[in-house]
């Protein structure tokens, strides 16, 4: 869980970057777009953080497009070595607090926590143990509720995850 809140201020800071909301210079350097998932790295003076990145094939739930944020599932390295393999959902909305994600992955499924509108594996096992199915699976569905009551499903193509994945385990070693 430590190393999960940790890396939250990164990739808080990196989403409007990888989104081009900084100047060119700021921007991270795609590594690879393969399939649905993009490989990404960016490097400052803290050192070198990698990831890769989606966004759901389809939503579904009783809420309103316009009111929902950029939805994405990230898999972080960096900058530290030994913040690797860090899975976080950006929900595009504020989870209820103290709820949990259901993440489902070919019939296996993860539970993670929520904090605000990212949730998180409790532990480095958890986070191996997702990616590896991630690597086997077709598709993820992830099911979360919003402050406002609001169940949500969001559905991922983990096509093109191995090799982007692949990418940034030799981009940051």
């Amino acid at each position: 869980m430590f190393k999960a809140i940790k890396i939250v201020g990164l990739v808080l800071g990196l989403l409007p970057v990888a989104f081009g909301a900084l100047p060119a210079s700021a921007d991270p350097k795609e590594m690879l777009i393969e399939k649905d998932w993009g490989a990404y790295r960016y490097d400052d003076s803290a050192g070198r953080m990698c990831f890769v990145s989606s966004v759901p094939t389809e939503s579904k739930g009783n809420f309103d497009p316009n009111n929902r944020g950029e939805t994405r599932v990230f898999v972080s390295h960096g900058p530290d070595k030994a913040e690797r393999n860090v899975v976080q959902i950006v929900a595009g909305y504020r989870y209820k607090p103290q709820s949990d994600v259901t993440v489902t992955i070919e019939g296996k499924k993860f539970t993670l926590f929520t904090i605000e509108d990212r949730a998180y594996a409790s532990s480095e096992e958890d986070d191996l143990r997702m990616i590896a199915a991630m690597k086997r699976g077709s598709n993820m569905t992830i099911v979360g509720t919003s402050s406002r009551g609001t169940q949500t499903t969001d559905k991922y193509s983990l096509s093109g995850f191995t090799k982007t994945k692949s990418v940034i385990d030799k981009a940051c070693k």
